[in-house]
């Protein structure tokens, strides 16, 4: 429901730069989309009132459009210390850092298995790996060097959307969040971290 949240108000701010600008068909649809996210969000609150806290975890899905939730599990990440990550070598040395780690987790050869048959298009997370993929002393020692754990619901896209939209839509609604591509069927996939 946060995150449809977060819709409602970048579509209001997007209304606003319309109406200044006087387009009202932007405006006209800008307000349907708008509608539809207060419906669902409503529909959310109902769903919980009737169902308890639990349930908003199963409708999540349905905030949006061509996303099918498909599995939630916990991941190990490797968090970015800086803001501007694009930056200067910060990028080339931090894969060097997520590779050691790795290495004296011996968790480096799973963690390339998995990364390979899920090729990644996209996203601001460089470093993760499945916690139930890795062997528990794996685990406590990335924790050790400053990995964390997060939940990570695991969207499968229908076909029809652009990598291009498909970064958008994330971006937007997504803070932390991985594009793949299932190497196995050519399927779309989208792993939002919840950070």
């Amino acid at each position: 429901m946060r995150n449809t949240i977060k819709v409602v108000k970048r579509l209001v701010s997007e209304m606003e730069s319309y109406i200044y600008c006087n387009n009202c068909n932007k405006v006209n649809q800008l307000a349907d989309e708008l509608l539809k996210a207060t419906n669902m969000i409503k529909e959310q609150c109902a769903n919980t009132n009737k169902y308890g806290n639990n349930y908003t975890n199963k409708v999540t899905f349905n905030e949006y459009p061509g996303f099918s939730l498909i599995s939630t599990l916990p991941f190990l990440y490797k968090p970015i210390e800086v803001k501007n990550y694009y930056d200067g070598d910060y990028l080339e040395k931090f894969s060097g850092r997520r590779t050691d780690d790795l290495k004296r987790a011996g968790a480096l050869e799973l963690h390339n298995k998995f990364w390979m048959s899920n090729n990644v298009e996209g996203g601001n997370i460089f470093g993760s790996v499945p916690l139930e993929l890795i062997r528990k002393d794996s685990a406590k020692t990335l924790l050790s060097y400053g990995w964390k754990k997060a939940d990570v619901s695991i969207y499968e896209i229908e076909e029809g959307i652009s990598l291009r939209e498909l970064d958008r839509i994330c971006s937007i609604n997504f803070k932390n969040y991985i594009i793949a591509t299932e190497m196995r069927n050519s399927t779309k996939l989208v792993l939002n971290f919840d950070i």
